[in-house]
């Protein structure tokens, strides 16, 4: 499961890691639309950086990350 937290709002959003997929290619091609070329090239940090900045962190937890 990846976690992320917004730090503007406070906010956390959860995702499985298929979802979290279907997450980083919609910001993809966000980016593209916005101009950015070679989006795809770009790992998950990078893409939530050119997104949101400082302002959102994310990292995958799980029951193994627990104990």
């Amino acid at each position: 499961m990846i976690v992320t937290f917004d730090i503007a709002d406070g906010s956390f959003d959860y995702y499985s890691k298929e979802a979290w997929k279907t997450q980083l290619t919609s910001w993809r091609l966000y980016l593209e639309a916005d101009g950015y070329e070679g989006s795809e090239a770009l790992d998950a940090e990078e893409v939530v950086e050119m997104m949101y900045g400082e302002e959102m962190f994310f990292d995958e937890v799980g029951i193994e990350k627990i104990k």
